[in-house]
């Protein structure tokens, strides 16, 4: 297989679509730099409104990038989404996106090496019905969240397909965008999800002005930023490198998660 895409280091172009990438979204302490508060997400979403971002669909972003509007996904499909989403769209009205790892459907992540220090459970099918009811659009997340850059042809093939059919079922509707697990793709994974029917796909990087709708990049949310560093990442500030570079870095030691599945076969 192709190597994955670079980060890319150059600031992004004004007027750009954003799409913020959020992974936890707990009240309490979490383990890891992927937990992102509840009340500090309403905080967000009031600053960037007030700031004239309009939330659109991540449909929307990507197929017409108007300045000034922006999309949430959220990797990983926690439960927690479940009390968290809808109070947020019912008072910021739009339309994120949850991306499922479906092998995973209501049992907890252990998968993940956070899960030593606390368990964190994953959406089931009634609850995803649910949120969908409530205006949470679905995406796949893999079928087992292992690297699909790492995946022979028929492992490649289950972690495209499975998914995307195990969705559709809970839905009854097309599932046509997908979050790389770890944010890792090349052409060969991008050419596969294409042909499994997918016409989006978002990776863990910043964005480029060549990204193409199956290989589209975001700006990850972690734990340790401040509003001042999101605003330079969604606005393309002067330390919009920096910001990238540490996004980079934190998604790299994501590798750990691997690591700790080979150690523990799971």
């Amino acid at each position: 297989m192709s190597r994955e895409h670079d980060p890319d280091t150059q600031q992004r172009p004004p007027g750009r679509t954003v799409i913020l990438a959020f992974h936890k979204v707990q009240p309490l302490f979490s383990y890891g730099a992927t937990n992102f508060s509840p009340s500090r997400l309403k905080n967000l979403l009031t600053l960037l409104t007030q700031r004239g971002f309009r939330l659109v669909s991540l449909q929307e972003a990507i197929d017409r990038g108007e300045p000034k509007t922006l999309a949430l996904t959220f990797d990983d499909g926690y439960a927690h989404l479940g009390d968290t989403l809808p109070v947020l769209i019912q008072e910021f009205s739009f339309a994120p996106t949850v991306f499922i790892p479906t092998g995973y459907l209501g049992c907890d992540n252990s998968w993940d090496y956070s899960s030593v220090f606390r368990r964190t459970r994953h959406l089931d099918a009634a609850a995803i019905t649910d949120l969908a009811a409530a205006g949470v659009e679905f995406g796949a997340h893999g079928h087992r969240h292992i690297d699909l850059t790492k995946c022979n042809d028929k492992e490649l093939r289950d972690e495209l397909d499975c998914p995307k059919k195990i969705l559709e079922d809970i839905l009854g509707a097309p599932v046509v965008s997908l979050s790389y697990p770890f944010g890792r793709t090349n052409s060969t994974v991008t050419e596969e999800a294409s042909r499994a029917g997918y016409r989006y796909g978002l990776t863990m990087r910043f964005p480029k002005p060549t990204d193409l709708p199956i290989a589209t990049g975001r700006l990850p949310i972690y734990g340790y930023d401040t509003m001042f560093s999101i605003l330079q990442k969604v606005e393309g500030g002067r330390l919009y490198a920096l910001e990238n570079l540490k996004s980079s870095i934190t998604n790299r030691l994501s590798a750990g998660t691997s690591l700790w599945r080979q150690i523990t076969g799971r």
